[in-house]
């Protein structure tokens, strides 16, 4: 009986330390940022990935905008909601304007992914867009994109 406890716990030592030792390893491994990622992921030349930072660059005051309206319409709605006005005009009118503001904020970033998508090589172009639009199209708006 001794000898079948000293096993297990030799055996739960032995599943403990390899659990440790892979966590370890796992957490030291570093993850790329966005440009690394996408550079190396759809094969950018030096010249594609410079215009398609300054694609990028040229595009997130249009997406700081359309964020800032969105929440700005979010906050709107919820202090209605919470004051009992959700079937009111004003709840309808904020809706309405937040539906508006994210088919446009939608139609900006897909040209914006098309953009980006034109700079890349065809084959590579099509796999990123095939990649990016279905993230946009199930974002709803209420948190943080997975553009990455």
């Amino acid at each position: 009986m001794k000898k079948n406890v000293a096993v297990f716990l030799l055996l739960v030592l032995a599943v403990a330390a390899t659990a440790y030792g892979l966590t370890r390893y796992l957490s030291s491994q570093k993850t790329e940022d966005q440009w690394t990622w996408l550079r190396r992921e759809f094969r950018l030349n030096d010249a594609q990935y410079v215009r398609i930072v300054a694609l990028h660059e040229a595009y997130e005051p249009i997406c700081a905008d359309h964020c800032t309206r969105i929440m700005a319409m979010q906050k709107r709605m919820a202090e209605l909601e919470q004051s009992g006005a959700k079937a009111s005009p004003a709840y309808a009118s904020a809706q309405e304007e937040w539906q508006g503001i994210t088919r446009a904020c939608n139609r900006a970033t897909l040209l914006h992914l098309e953009n980006v998508a034109r700079e890349m090589d065809p084959a590579e172009g099509r796999r990123y867009l095939d990649l990016m639009v279905p993230r946009i199209t199930r974002r709803d708006h209420r948190g943080p994109s997975e553009m990455q």
